[in-house]
């Protein structure tokens, strides 16, 4: 990519600064639960890492 210049940077989010969003840890899977205003599940997302599964719930989302 001739002339593309990405600028990538880290950032660090803790979980807790989510909302909406349940983090939990179960046999070597990540899963996030998103909960709605009084407290009911509506979907989740599963993966090996934090990161995946945020990334399996949006792609659910969607």
């Amino acid at each position: 990519m001739k002339g593309l210049q990405l600028n990538m940077k880290s950032t660090l989010v803790s979980v807790m600064e989510f909302e909406h969003l349940k983090f939990e840890h179960q046999s070597d899977e990540h899963i996030v639960t998103l909960v709605d205003a009084d407290g009911y599940e509506i979907t989740r997302g599963y993966g090996s890492s934090i990161t995946e599964a945020i990334n399996d719930l949006h792609h659910n989302l969607i």
